[in-house]
């Protein structure tokens, strides 16, 4: 395209645009410009997204600091579950699911076409409305046919999906697990906790080892539906082993696997040292090994909100090394312990190494014989060091010593106490949560149902 300018005397000058220039034309000093070559825009290549793993290790709660640090566990999950693809699947066993927030976000899963499938213990919906209404929102939403894609059933009542129990015996699903077949860039992912989705997940110190391993992921999965199909089988144990890791699914009709491993541990030197941290302790052959060894010169220190009577006795019983360096939270606590797991930094087998056993498995004698429970063994020096700094947080915190009989006799509860009798604590300060509505609105199928944020990196590997 031309324009043009009127040029002194008043001739026309024609002015290709961009061409010349417009002030010399007007002097009479037309001087034609060369025409630039129009510039190619390099359209940059868009970037492609960074990558998202979920990292592998522990993670634990402080339920004595702020609403992030109290709900770690639990805000860590619903990261994992908003971030689960559309077509993906998650898994959840859990004894307890009583909580609207993380009812909401595996509904909302759900809804973006995620298939959500829940197993919990017919123990969930009792105990309150909020119970009951949690749990019928979730039948509401997701239904109870196990045909269908998303659904979530109970087990039987006062029975575990596989477990049984003697008449008069509680036998429950006391399992705490999430399995992903992806979230954020990672496939084959596993949470195992010992936190129920209660106001417990807040109020009391608890653990949460993430895996991402295709052999374990798949040996959760094979006990996930072995539980769905309710087949009762009194010794179901059997565990799957993936390098360094490896997982053990209860019930275990005969025999004690924690009292084998510790039967496997050395005390020569005198260096050798054994930690355990339990919400309750009542297994009396669990405590008479604990005492053996800390008698032949290992170090043994245990942290307990609860303790059997039978157990009790066999700490306080003295020898030559005097007892185990036994804590328990008082009555005035509480902030207690919730977390299950078993620290060895010695001689195991005859070599030099450390391990952690960790999982929903108490030390009690109906998680041994007559619960639905999932344990992970790692071994690994770093792992066993992160837990080793949470213990002794956990181990500090509780006011309650154990002396010599005789000394200040410690409050016990009896033997065959089940870790579910003791009342469910209070909601914290400021912990975040949802009222449920009827139904839930479906969220975008094109991601998450809200901003996504980034996970913290876990502890371990």
């Amino acid at each position: 395209m031309r324009g043009f300018v009127i040029a002194a005397g008043g001739s026309l000058v024609a002015l290709a645009v961009g061409s010349v220039d417009a002030t010399a034309a007007v002097n009479g000093n037309v001087t034609r410009v060369a025409h630039a070559a129009p510039q190619a825009v390099a359209k940059a290549k868009p970037k492609k997204p960074k990558k998202r793993y979920v990292p592998q290790g522990v993670r634990f709660n402080l339920p004595t600091g702020t609403t992030a640090q109290r709900g770690a566990i639990d805000l860590y999950i619903k990261k994992l579950i908003r971030n689960a693809p559309r077509g993906s699947e998650i898994d959840v066993s859990l004894f307890r699911l009583r909580t609207p927030g993380m009812a909401k976000e595996l509904v909302r899963a759900h809804k973006r076409r995620v298939k959500v499938r829940i197993i919990l213990d017919s123990d969930s919906p009792t105990g309150g409305k909020t119970n009951r209404a949690v749990y019928d929102y979730l039948r509401r939403n997701l239904g109870t046919s196990t045909r269908r894609s998303s659904w979530v059933v109970l087990c039987p009542t006062r029975r575990g999906c596989v477990a049984t129990a003697p008449k008069g015996k509680w036998s429950k699903n006391h399992n705490k697990f999430y399995a992903f077949s992806r979230t954020y860039d990672s496939r084959n992912v596993v949470v195992q906790t010992s936190s129920n989705a209660t106001n417990g997940g807040y109020n009391q110190y608890n653990d949460a080892y993430t895996v991402v391993d295709r052999r374990l992921y798949t040996a959760y999965r094979r006990y996930f539906y072995d539980l769905a199909r309710k087949r009762a089988n009194a010794n179901y144990w059997r565990t799957t082993w993936s390098a360094h890791r490896g997982v053990s699914h209860f019930p275990k009709a005969t025999g004690d696997p924690i009292g084998d491993v510790l039967d496997r541990v050395s005390c020569t030197g005198g260096r050798t040292r054994i930690r355990v941290s339990s919400g309750i302790l009542t297994r009396t052959g669990v405590a008479g090994r604990l005492t053996k060894l800390d008698d032949r010169g290992c170090r043994v220190q245990v942290v307990a909100d609860e303790i059997g009577e039978s157990a009790m006795r066999t700490f306080t019983k003295p020898s030559r090394n005097g007892i185990p360096e036994v804590r328990y939270f008082t009555r005035g606590q509480n902030r207690t312990a919730h977390s299950k797991y078993l620290l060895i930094d010695g001689i195991y087998k005859g070599h030099r190494r450390k391990l952690v056993l960790t999982g929903s498995h108490s030390y009690t004698t109906d998680a041994l014989r007559y619960n639905d429970e999932s344990m992970l063994w790692v071994f690994g020096g770093h792992v066993h060091d992160v837990y080793v700094r949470n213990f002794n947080r956990v181990f500090s915190a509780a006011q309650g010593k154990v002396y010599v009989s005789g000394l200040l006799a410690a409050p016990t509860v009896p033997d065959d106490t089940s870790e579910a009798e003791r009342p469910e604590p209070e909601p914290a300060t400021g912990q975040p949560e949802a009222e449920l509505p009827a139904t839930e609105r479906p969220a975008p199928d094109g991601g998450p149902s809200g901003p996504v944020d980034g996970l913290p990196s876990a502890e371990g590997l």
